[in-house]
């Protein structure tokens, strides 16, 4: 045991257990050979309270890390990284939900507008299955009249149709050069007598 203490060795055999203050008030005639004493690492103690970086909770020295929202950064990255994923994974089927919704609704207004015209035509075609409206239409468009009845047509002057334009006297130009020419080319050559 007295061999240990001589090496400066501690019981565990962990090596020079000295403080760091201990270290630094050594001569500087005493540091390893071949090492500047200006590269040696000097490391200063500051007081608790001017870093702000620990704290005592509970006889034990935390760090006190930074926070985001009340949670620690690294809390703080996972919950964000969780909440990318599920904006992720909802977002396809949001988007699907949203884009069938408005399909829908169009589709129900497309349905409406059907069963509108629906309506109309099978009023329409119980109006013309009814005789009274046969005979109006056909008197109207048609102008036919029943049988023994004298039908009167009543001009009135100005209303009816504008004579067709007198046709022009004047000779149509002759075609261009070339259209006598593709006529030449394209037609056969009339046979003369053998």
């Amino acid at each position: 045991m007295t061999e240990r203490r001589a090496r400066g060795t501690s019981p565990g055999g962990r090596g020079d257990r000295r403080t760091s203050r201990a270290a630094r008030s050594r001569p500087s005639h005493l540091d390893a050979p071949g090492r500047p004493a200006a590269a040696k690492r000097t490391t200063r103690r500051r007081p608790e309270s001017a870093t702000g970086t620990k704290r005592k909770t509970g006889g034990k020295l935390d760090r006190n890390e930074h926070t985001i929202l009340g949670l620690s950064t690294g809390k703080a990255v996972v919950l964000a990284a969780v909440l990318c994923g599920l904006a992720l994974t909802l977002a396809v089927p949001t988007r699907t939900y949203f884009s069938q919704r408005a399909e829908a609704t169009a589709l129900a207004q497309q349905r409406a507008e059907l069963d509108a015209d629906l309506a109309a035509l099978r009023d329409r075609r119980a109006q013309q299955e009814d005789p009274a409206y046969i005979r109006s239409e056909a008197r109207d468009r048609l102008r036919l009249v029943m049988p023994g009845e004298t039908p009167y047509i009543v001009q009135v002057p100005g209303i009816e149709a504008p004579a067709p334009p007198p046709m022009s006297t004047r000779t149509a130009a002759p075609d261009p050069w070339y259209t006598d020419l593709w006529r030449s080319i394209s037609e056969p050559a009339p046979e003369g007598p053998r």
